[in-house]
């Protein structure tokens, strides 16, 4: 018995100090990031509303192989145009909460110069003020799919900066027997572009 034990043992060790040997050293980044999206298509989010400004957050986790995995969370806001308040029954005040979880590529190009593509799932929430009910607010979720990339300046050891562009498609639940009016209220895409700071740890 003492000698299966020592033998457990001595195996248990041998294969710890194997895995420690080939470790994958994994790399993390926290984001924070300034955008700027607008609305395409012909639909009431492109029509009845200017473009979205706000601000963002993130991180990835990325491993020597070069593939990671991703969320970003951004808080965007916009203002409906002039004469098309009366959507909904008089709104003003649109704002956007968006949820991303993305798998990423990194090329690296230079010791100072990164791409990553990024593709996956976004979910969102959209809000809207009643112009002419106090506190009262008009609310949306819908669900789609993001792909996008990022270029990546390394400033200084673990701090870099980047640009980073992404096409966000928007699928809402809004109900209308005309399929042409539920569309035009349930689907967009979107184009963004952001300007961040990453730190890597």
């Amino acid at each position: 018995m003492k000698k299966f034990t020592a033998l457990f043992l001595f195996f248990s060790l041998m294969v710890y100090a194997q895995r420690n040997k080939n470790k994958l050293d994994v790399v993390s980044n926290i984001d924070v990031k300034e955008i700027a999206m607008k609305p395409l298509g012909n639909n009431s989010l492109a029509k009845d509303l200017q473009p979205f400004y706000g601000f963002g957050f993130g991180g990835n986790l990325m491993t020597p192989i070069n593939f990671g995995i991703g969320i970003d969370y951004s808080e965007l806001f916009s203002n409906t145009i002039y004469l098309n308040q009366n959507i909904y029954g008089n709104l003003g005040s649109p704002r956007l909460s968006q949820f991303d979880v993305f798998l990423t590529h990194r090329e690296n190009i230079s010791e100072e110069f990164m791409i990553e593509e990024m593709a996956g799932f976004s979910y969102y929430s959209f809000s809207n003020n009643f112009l002419n009910q106090r506190m009262a607010k008009h609310k949306d979720q819908a669900m789609g799919f993001n792909i996008g990339g990022k270029a990546i300046y390394v400033l200084d050891g673990p701090q870099q900066v980047f640009v980073a562009g992404k096409i966000n498609f928007y699928s809402g639940n809004i109900y209308n027997e005309n399929p042409e009016i539920e569309k035009y209220y349930n689907r967009s895409t979107f184009l963004s572009l952001s300007l961040g700071y990453r730190y890597q740890f």
